[in-house]
């Protein structure tokens, strides 16, 4: 189920009976990633992302709802233990970066929650925007790269128009595209982002699929708890 974008809900805080934890990365290779995404969409053959189009009918497919929330937004995905999984995403977010959002949200949740899950069996998930610990982050980020930006299309645009064709072709932001095209060994000296202010989907801190690392307890804003704390 897909929220509109005008009904804002709260976003939740950590429930008080039982305690979360941030997602375990699956430490799966970047081949196996990609299996996944290939997998995942034979298994649903009537949903195409070729065309650039909203996430809303595969994550009905895979039973994710999605909320919109004001600031701040901490929480990527939540999964309660009793409850459907939640993505969240700004209410003032553009069109282009929800869909890397989604992407990401879902792949934590098929990366990351069944392992983390089996290991913590009594514990929500939470998987935040900054995590304390930016591998599962990793992994998910260059899930959703494959999700919208499979590298044979991909390289194609990328040869064909660079950047812009690319971002609009396949409704995804000008910086995921930069980050994809480094992440593929496609960019050259003097290839580079544009961090024009005017352009709206240009968000470098939610793309890069290795963010730099963070110190223990940054970005945890109160949301996700350490087991046992």
């Amino acid at each position: 189920m897909t929220a509109n974008k005008n009904r804002i809900a709260a976003m939740p805080r950590a429930y008080p009976d039982y305690p979360y934890i941030e997602p375990i990365a699956a430490n799966l290779s970047e081949a196996e990633i990609v299996q996944m995404v290939e997998d995942m969409l034979s298994q649903n053959p009537t949903i195409s992302l070729n065309d650039g189009g909203p996430l809303d009918k595969l994550c009905r497919a895979l039973n994710v709802d999605v909320e919109y929330s004001d600031a701040p937004n901490e929480i990527l995905l939540d999964v309660p233990l009793n409850r459907h999984a939640v993505i969240w995403l700004p209410r003032r977010g553009k069109p282009r970066q929800d869909r890397m959002t989604l992407a990401t949200g879902i792949g934590h949740w098929l990366l990351h929650v069944p392992v983390t899950r089996e290991a913590y069996p009594h514990n929500g998930i939470q998987a935040l925007y900054s995590p304390t610990d930016t591998k599962a982050l990793r992994e998910a980020r260059l899930f959703a790269f494959d999700l919208l930006m499979p590298e044979e299309t991909f390289t194609n645009l990328w040869y064909e128009g660079r950047a812009q064709l690319t971002a609009e072709t396949l409704n995804v932001p000008t910086q995921a595209v930069y980050d994809r095209a480094r992440w593929l060994d496609l960019t050259s000296v003097g290839d580079h982002a544009s961090h024009d202010p005017s352009d709206p989907d240009t968000k470098a801190d939610q793309a890069d699929p290795n963010p730099p690392p963070q110190s223990p307890g940054a970005g945890m804003g109160g949301y996700a708890r350490r087991v046992g704390s």
